[in-house]
């Protein structure tokens, strides 16, 4: 009795072992692509990157148009003129005549007050920069998040059609089989035409797999610019916390949101910039030159003056009520934005947070599924050989142990994105993939 279990245990075993080695097992040479490796082509890619950077480069360019737009200017000013002048002939002391001249001037100017415009404008650029930098790593954790996507997809899909490649296999065998019984009189037609039936649904299935996978390898292409061929299958996943009110109270520092509200800030401050157009300014000006007139009785001098000058806007017909109303206009823009991208991210964290814990709860009913479908084939090829069970009962056992087979396949690489689509929600994506690998060629 004991040998009799012993070699059952043994055919299970081995059973599982050859249709898990089928289903999972992948030839790693030399130059296999691990996550790494495609993390780091998809940050060389992806050329909204570069786009994200360069708004970056122009934003941080803007700040420092702001820090000098109210700087000392020096200007040096020379002209040329020639004049005519004519006076009535009665005048007592006529200086009619024509007369050259010629002039160099230096000119100092230097707003002293500027009614706090030149400090709203620095802040303005200054929240306008944190915003793209903030979008810039918003973008690049969509990268990341992509491309563990399509890599868990492509090695989805390769297991898929391996599983399914097996099941044609079989379903190829049990044709040979079911035909010999047939000849002899085993079997009815009817078992026969059950067998090629799931023969010919078995090569269906095989086709729309290869097509599957060669589309998921066509994303994959498109995100790093690499071929899928070998890819190492994701061993380590980072820890994610089981308290949802932890994770989603991490969501508020995602790059999304931080940078609408850096826009919110940018369009305060320049709606308190926009009210201010219409107030003084003052000027600190200076001159000194050299003037020489060439006419009948000619003339030098040279001239330094120093002053003040206030200069207070009265009438624009308008402009400045419609740039006020304007800013206003984009101030509450940028607070819907913010409600907006708060309510989605609550949402789609919990609905992630959920199917996370529904794949993990489900990993040890689906292993047990598979030890008990297992069991179930082994007993029914059994029965099969006695002649107390039929080809299509036989079909059907295998069919479901390679069905619980391929759903645990889909749950492990469905898990991993979960993980990472979690980590992106929280805004920790970023810190996962070195600061390096964001240089774009």
């Amino acid at each position: 009795m004991k040998k009799g279990i012993n070699v059952f245990r043994k055919l299970v075993l081995k059973y599982q072992s050859f249709l898990c080695l089928g289903a999972f097992s992948i030839c790693f040479p030399i130059h296999a692509m691990t996550l790494d490796d495609a993390l780091s082509a998809s940050l060389r890619h992806e050329s909204q990157l570069e786009l994200s950077r360069l708004n970056v480069g122009q934003s941080a360019a803007t700040l420092e148009q702001a820090k000098q737009r109210d700087g000392l200017k020096v200007n040096l000013v020379g002209q040329l003129d020639y004049e005519k002048i004519e006076t009535p002939s009665d005048v007592f002391f006529p200086t009619e005549g024509n007369r050259k001249g010629r002039s160099l001037q230096l000119q100092l100017d230097y707003p002293v007050y500027t009614s706090g415009r030149h400090r709203l404008g620095i802040d303005v650029a200054k929240n306008q920069l944190s915003a793209r930098s903030q979008g810039l790593s918003d973008q690049r954790s969509e990268t990341i998040l992509n491309t563990v996507m399509v890599y868990t997809d492509v090695l989805k899909k390769k297991a898929i059609l391996e599983l399914r490649k097996k099941t044609m296999s079989n379903l190829q065998r049990s044709l040979y089989e079911s035909q010999r019984r047939f000849d002899v009189g085993m079997i009815t037609r009817a078992d026969l035409a059950q067998v090629l039936a799931q023969v010919a649904q078995g090569q269906a299935d095989v086709t729309q797999a290869q097509s599957n996978l060669t589309i998921s390898e066509a994303q994959f292409y498109q995100v790093t610019g690499l071929s899928a061929e070998q890819l190492v299958p994701i061993s380590h996943l980072p820890q994610i916390s089981n308290n949802l009110d932890e994770i989603l109270s991490q969501t508020k520092t995602h790059p999304a949101l931080m940078q609408a509200k850096y826009e919110k800030q940018a369009a305060e401050k320049q709606f308190a910039l926009t009210k201010r157009e219409l107030w003084p300014t003052v000027m600190l000006t200076s001159r000194a030159g050299k003037q020489h007139e060439a006419s009948y009785i000619g003339s030098e001098s040279n001239n330094y003056m120093v002053g003040v000058q206030l200069n207070v806007p009265l009438y624009d017909d308008g402009l400045n009520r419609a740039n006020i109303k304007k800013a206003r206009a984009d101030i509450d823009l940028a607070e819907q934005k913010i409600k907006t991208l708060e309510l989605d991210l609550n949402q789609r964290t919990r609905t992630t947070f959920a199917q996370l814990q529904t794949i993990r709860q489900n990993k040890d009913a689906l292993q047990n599924a598979i030890d008990a479908a297992s069991i179930a084939f082994v007993y029914t090829r059994k029965e099969f050989d006695l002649g107390t069970k039929t080809t299509f009962d036989l079909l059907n056992t295998e069919q479901k142990l390679l069905d619980v087979q391929t759903q645990k396949t889909v749950n492990e690489q469905d898990e991993i994105v979960f993980v990472y689509q979690l980590l992106d929600q929280m805004g920790r994506l970023n810190d996962l993939v070195p600061s390096a690998n964001q240089q774009v060629n």
